[in-house]
């Protein structure tokens, strides 16, 4: 029968952990949870869990979970966040999974619901979502970037299914803009470390078709409220990106040219 590690890397997660454990303790053989230095009360949750819960300083999303990945002894590794959590279909999957012995595929994306403030949004391009997250141990690596990191899997990669991760994201507005300035900043530097540049004309028109794209023409709005807000923050968040991309370049080319007249 296979193993299955739940591979996890949190941080003052302890509102979301409960309800976590709960969903995935129907099918884990092992939880491995790296902390980047909580100061609640998650990492003891976990620990009264049964966890293996290890403190490491964030060293970026990609290293943190390749890091996890590495602390795992199972034959599969499932790698989630503390705010997604699994449902009955899945669980039920997963332990049917378990029991073949010949599978010949290195990783699978599992299907996710995204809800947004508590309301699922079957429109706007969240759903249905892929993402690639389970993986069999010795079959890959995560790409060691600071944010939208992504699993790099060695051998064939399959479709899990039935059953979706519920991928409950924010808590409300505020919970989605302190993370919007903290994510947007990190894309910038990534974009930036990949020799983009940014204009305020590029971040208005990326940030005006990204809503567009996701209200009209994906049909955000048969989401009502939800579905606009969902559309606008991330034209908010995108238009935060290629904003503080053209405000790094800026700084990089003042640098430059005060090094040549100071030289």
């Amino acid at each position: 029968m296979n193993k299955i590690s739940v591979a996890l890397i949190f941080r003052d997660e302890a509102l979301n952990l409960p309800y976590w454990l709960d969903a995935v303790r129907g099918f884990a053989d092992e939880i491995v949870a790296v902390d980047s230095g909580s100061g609640d009360n998650g990492p003891d949750l976990l620990r009264a869990a049964g966890a293996r819960v290890e403190y490491n300083p964030w060293p970026g999303y990609g290293r943190q979970r390749n890091l996890a990945c590495d602390l795992c002894g199972g034959d599969w590794i499932l790698f989630l966040d503390a705010d997604e959590w699994p449902d009955q279909a899945f669980v039920a999957s997963m332990n049917q999974f378990k029991k073949d012995p010949e599978i010949e595929a290195g990783g699978y994306y599992i299907q996710m619901k995204v809800f947004f403030f508590g309301r699922f949004l079957r429109h706007g391009g969240f759903f249905p979502e892929h993402c690639l997250r389970l993986l069999k141990r010795g079959h890959g690596r995560w790409s060691e970037r600071e944010i939208h990191e992504s699993l790099l899997i060695d051998g064939p990669v399959g479709i899990f299914r039935p059953g979706y991760i519920h991928h409950h994201s924010y808590r409300n507005i505020s919970d989605y803009l302190r993370r919007l300035d903290s994510y947007s900043t990190l894309a910038a530097r990534e974009m930036l470390s990949r020799g983009q540049r940014g204009r305020p004309v590029k971040a208005f028109a990326h940030a005006f078709f990204n809503f567009v794209s996701r209200y009209f023409l994906r049909l955000g709005f048969w989401d009502g409220f939800a579905g606009y807000l969902a559309a606008r923050l991330e034209a908010t968040y995108t238009l935060s990106k290629y904003t503080k991309l053209w405000e790094m370049g800026r700084e990089l080319t003042d640098k430059g040219e005060d090094g040549k007249r100071n030289g």
